[in-house]
């Protein structure tokens, strides 16, 4: 429900590495066609629209609000973070209409659409193979409880299936790493890197105990109309290169401290108790649920460890192997430190002292070091970091001379007629910031290529 476009830098990027037609200019016009922005700080800008299908909305605080303020103390600029020039602090608008109901796509875009004679949506559905002769895409086999069913493709077929089952699709169709679907018994019909160039945001909470009685949400009080994240900022580390002008660090402000716990088994990853005090866990369900306090999300937006996505067999309905190789490489862990000595200077600032922030312990249990050294703290990200599920790349768009590349600018895969890939998996590099209006903006762009095409 985040709703962060990026920065102008990232589509630039993309433009300039051969990806025609995406640069931030270019894509503006769709970015502003999704919205119905009700900000009333955002409404009448040039970097924002109405009557869209998406909803836009935003519900600050106190706490939200001194945490913009902080930045600025510590030198920031007060900044619009869908402006393309995001570098500073922001409110962050979410996806959420005025009725407190997620403006999700499908309520957006699918449900006005549901009447339509020439739009049929299945549930339960499962693409099991998409059916290509002569390097030409003739149908789409697909399971549902009734049994194997078929469907004629006259035109094109469209693939949306993410950043993880999109490349599976393809793979299990005879499009990828040709020695890869040999080992399945696959026939190659388009050897093509798909599943390579996985990315994603890990990111690290900074939790912070709050004075009673400060505008906070709490487990017992968590109001409609809000997602928690109710600020952002954007940064350089100054680790990467000094001419990338996009940010390579985020935080993320949530107006609550998070209830999850050991009784949350799907978050958590280590089970030892000793782990557990470092975030709270050391507590029970209720007294989480009580606690007032903020939350703040170290993330880093361009990660040097890239993942995969390959088969783990020719059955559709086995998941398939993702390794995103977290933390492989040290820059992302010297990067996600660096975040969190930033949270800790937001909460030290005067524009926060009216709330008493205290930062939840950070030392590691059995560490010999100071709690704030660069030792302590890589072992907190590499025990406490975790996915903020924005996985990316795995068909990466690119020119058609790009051996990277899995989809041209126009999304339709390399050497197959009638075949498109729309979803985050086309992005060549993750964008700076969360990925849902990113995907949106891909779809809406593909929307117009599709039709121009038919034109």
């Amino acid at each position: 429900m985040c709703f962060t476009r990026g920065s102008s830098a990232d589509y630039d990027s993309w433009a300039k590495a051969g990806c025609a037609g995406w640069s931030w200019t270019e894509l503006l016009p769709f970015f502003l066609k999704t919205e119905n922005c009700k900000c009333p700080k955002l409404v009448g800008s040039e970097f924002h629209n109405t009557g869209g299908p998406l909803t836009i909305t935003h519900r600050g605080t106190q706490l939200s609000d001194a945490f913009v303020d902080a930045g600025v103390e510590l030198g920031f600029k007060r900044v619009d973070v869908n402006s393309g020039n995001i570098i500073g602090f922001g409110d962050f608008p979410m996806t959420i209409d005025e009725d407190g109901l997620r403006s999700s796509v499908a309520r957006a875009y699918i449900h006005p659409a549901m009447e339509r004679s020439n739009l049929t949506v299945l549930c339960n559905a499962t693409v099991t193979k998409i059916n290509i002769e002569d390097k030409k895409v003739v149908g789409v086999s697909f399971r549902t409880k009734k049994g194997d069913k078929f469907v004629k493709v006259n035109k094109e077929a469209i693939v949306s299936g993410g950043s993880i089952n999109s490349p599976q699709i393809l793979m299990l169709s005879g499009i990828g790493p040709k020695k890869h679907l040999q080992q399945f018994g696959i026939d190659c019909i388009a050897d093509l890197p798909v599943g390579k160039n996985l990315q994603d945001h890990m990111s690290v909470q900074v939790k912070v105990s709050v004075k009673e009685g400060s505008e906070v949400n709490t487990g017992e009080n968590f109001p409609s109309g809000t997602n928690g994240v109710e600020g952002t900022a954007f940064f350089k580390t100054g680790l990467e290169e000094p001419d990338n002008d996009a940010p390579d660090m985020q935080i993320h402000f949530t107006g609550e401290f998070y209830p999850f716990g050991p009784d949350a088994p799907d978050i958590l990853v280590y089970k030892d108790p000793k782990y557990f005090p470092l975030m709270s866990f050391d507590t029970t369900r209720e007294e989480r649920m009580r606690k007032e306090g903020i939350v703040l999300y170290s993330t880093f937006l361009h990660p040097k460890s890239i993942g995969s996505v390959k088969l783990r067999s020719k059955d559709p309905f086995d998941p398939p192997i993702v390794d995103p190789n977290y933390l492989e490489n040290p820059y992302d862990v010297k990067a996600l430190i660096q975040g969190i000595r930033l949270a800790k200077k937001i909460t030290e600032t005067k524009a926060m002292a009216p709330f008493e922030c205290k930062i939840n312990c950070l030392k590691m249990p059995d560490s010999t070091h100071d709690e704030w050294s660069d030792e302590n703290l890589e072992e907190v990200v590499r025990h406490y970091a975790w996915t903020l599920y924005h996985p990316s790349g795995t068909c990466k768009m690119g020119a058609a001379e790009d051996k990277t590349a899995v989809v041209d600018p126009q999304l339709r895969v390399l050497g197959i007629q009638g075949l498109r890939v729309v979803d985050a998996s086309i992005m060549p590099k993750v964008t700076s910031g969360n990925t849902n209006a990113p995907c949106i903006m891909i779809g809406e762009k593909a929307a117009d290529m599709i039709k121009n095409d038919r034109q």
